[in-house]
């Protein structure tokens, strides 16, 4: 090994490690693994300066026996940085009889004179190699004793070799300018790849976990409710979820208000409209402290948050629990939490579903992530391969897949089914809440007493269908009985009251979800993210030379 700058010889016997400190004008090496690091010493400042490195590599040669093939890495795949011109000269002892570049990913040419070769690349990217493969003929190798030996001929096998490695290479350009010429039916190939293996899975998934049993339950109509599940929790059963919101809150206020925990008397307030120039008499509800019942824990929660503002009319319940939305959010929170531990307690579900799904996301997605890189540590942007580009583009549609199989995770109705005591009691409340949907334009007898008008409508508040429970109620409800109901009552127009206005009790339940957002969710809105909704039915681099 020798360092020259210009005409001068660094010597020997300076350090090799990296930062370490030696005279100028020596150098240093240390094996590094199967390398070898030089380091040299040089005083400079702001400067360009030349060096020359020499150094003798053996074993490099391989001699056959009608040819010597000479395969040398001018430029090592180890680098960080990326080189923006490489020129090298192979020097053979004789006439060179070919010559190839390696690899076909870096811009560059080979040029053949005699016994010497050049070789130039442009714009090596890091991490990428430059290597130059040089054929001569056997008898100009006088001194085989650094060189391998091997027996046989390998000229015409070497230039197959070569030969075959840019036919692959046009071959699979050949194949990528196909898929872009026909970018309609590649686009429809991937978007097939992308979601047709999750949807097979998540119907498959349906199919054995999610798809509800036959109870041999057939009617259509339910007239009363089914069995004495509250209403915060009906809807759950029902839309096979664990979450519920305003609706739900409503209508335990209003059972609790039939049941007499709190009482209420029917009044009417005075509503600005026409921008404050005039004044019109709505409908309300004026709520006070009723008996002590034994509460459930959500009960409690919608009590804590009432009991604060009692006296007072359901009309200003709104601007009253945002007086202190902090700590109502909170109880607010404090209810949903105890429906779902409620829900939890029944054990309506089985949830053997998700296992598969949450499976089939990390399979997708590691595929995915696997897929990409190999395919990205084979893409280069000045010689793309269609295998490079397809295997990043079925790493893409891996991800898609492992998104749709995260959809479905989401959908919860996919993967849980309701075990059979809960499917036959879902299927009964579903039969009550059309019956609640279609009465009004029944001719079916109505209900006869006060209690059963009573629960219509606090269920019908939890399935978020309180308007067509009211529409029937000011069909057929005798007036005898809606006199002496708690949470009904005549409007100054003469409609049936249906909230703190004679508007409907969904305004109410939205303000409710508003007003009990948290403080940093937007303040006013609309309050939908609470709402939970009335609920369904039930059922090497190389490849190519230059």
């Amino acid at each position: 090994m020798q360092v020259l700058e210009g005409q001068t010889q660094y010597q020997p016997g300076g350090c090799a490690e990296l930062g370490c400190s030696s005279p100028p004008g020596t150098f240093g090496t240390t094996r590094t693994g199967d390398g070898l690091r030089i380091v040299w010493h040089y005083r400079a400042a702001n400067e360009a300066r030349t060096f020359t490195v020499s150094y003798r590599l053996t074993g490099l040669t391989v001699a056959y026996d009608d040819v010597v093939d000479v395969n040398v890495r001018l430029w090592g795949d180890e680098w960080e940085q990326g080189l923006g011109r490489l020129t090298a000269t192979v020097v053979a002892q004789g006439p060179v009889a070919r010559a190839w570049g390696h690899p076909v990913s870096v811009r560059g040419d080979v040029a053949i004179d005699g016994n010497r070769v050049v070789v130039r690349a442009l714009d090596v990217p890091p991490g990428s190699f430059v290597e130059a493969r040089v054929l001569f003929p056997r008898e100009y190798l006088s001194d085989t004793s650094e060189a391998v030996v091997r027996e046989g001929d390998a000229f015409d096998r070497i230039v197959a070799e070569e030969v075959g490695a840019a036919e692959d290479y046009e071959r699979e350009r050949e194949r990528l300018d196909e898929a872009v010429d026909d970018l309609p039916r590649t686009l429809l190939l991937l978007a097939l790849l992308a979601l047709v293996p999750a949807l097979a899975f998540l119907w498959l998934v349906h199919w054995r976990f999610g798809r509800e049993l036959d109870v041999g339950y057939d009617r259509e109509y339910e007239q009363e409710p089914p069995t004495e599940l509250e209403p915060a929790l009906v809807t759950s059963l029902v839309a096979q979820r664990t979450t519920v919101g305003s609706n739900e809150f409503t209508a335990t206020l209003f059972d609790l208000i039939r049941r007499g925990h709190y009482r209420a008397e029917a009044v009417t307030t005075a509503r600005s409209i026409w921008g404050g120039l005039r004044t019109e008499d709505v409908a309300d509800l004026e709520l006070s402290r009723g008996e002590n019942l034994e509460l459930t824990a959500y009960e409690r929660a919608v009590a804590n948050v009432v009991d604060g503002l009692l006296p007072e009319r359901l009309s200003n319940f709104r601007d009253r629990i945002e007086d202190d939305r902090e700590s109502n959010s909170k109880r607010f929170t404090k209810f949903k939490e105890s429906v779902g531990a409620a829900i939890d307690r029944h054990d309506w579900f089985a949830n053997a579903g998700l296992v598969p799904l949450v499976l089939a996301i990390v399979v997708f997605g590691v595929l995915g992530v696997v897929l990409w890189i190999v395919g990205q540590g084979r893409y280069s942007s000045v010689a793309p391969t269609w295998s490079a580009v397809a295997l990043m583009a079925l790493g893409v549609c891996s991800f898609v897949n492992a998104g749709v199989a995260l959809a479905g995770a989401l959908f919860v109705r996919l993967w849980r089914r309701r075990r059979p005591p809960a499917q036959l009691e879902a299927a009964r409340w579903e039969a009550f809440r059309r019956y609640l949907t279609d009465f009004p334009r029944l001719h079916e007898a109505p209900p006869a007493s006060l209690e059963l008008w009573e629960r219509y409508l606090v269920y019908g508040i939890a399935f978020g269908i309180a308007e067509r429970v009211l529409q029937g109620a000011h069909l057929l409800m005798p007036e005898a009985i809606h006199q002496a109901s708690s949470i009904y009552w005549i409007s100054p127009s003469g409609d049936l009251g249906s909230g703190p206005t004679a508007l409907g009790i969904s305004d109410l339940s939205s303000g409710f979800g508003s007003a009990l957002a948290p403080p940093n969710s937007g303040g006013s809105g609309g309050g939908g993210g609470f709402s939970g909704g009335g609920g369904g039915g039930g059922g090497g681099g190389g490849g190519g030379a230059w």
